[in-house]
């Protein structure tokens, strides 16, 4: 099962630092993030839509999903995905 490492930020939104979850793809761990966590996580995720918020990173094995499949990225048992803000929320160029 992939491992989701939180940092920063999202960390603390999710009250945590690591969550096992059972997903074939990043598309998929998101969708389950969002029905598991609280309102606080899914809020400062996501922003009240279904669409990742743009600061949000994400890092498959320590690649960004950009270079990779996107969304569409699969992901195998032992596979770690990492969420960050790219920025500081609030302040200017953040």
């Amino acid at each position: 099962m992939p491992e989701v490492r939180f940092l920063g930020e999202i960390r603390k939104a999710a009250g945590m630092a690591t969550f096992g979850i059972d997903a074939g793809t990043v598309e998929e761990l998101l969708e389950q993030l969002r029905r598991l966590m609280g309102p606080a996580f899914q809020e400062f995720l996501f922003g009240g839509g279904a669409r990742l918020q743009q600061d949000v990173e994400v890092l498959v094995n320590g690649r960004n999903i950009s270079f990779l499949d996107g969304l569409k990225t699969a992901l195998a048992s032992f596979d770690q995905v990492t969420l960050f803000i790219n920025g500081v929320r609030g302040f200017p160029g953040g």
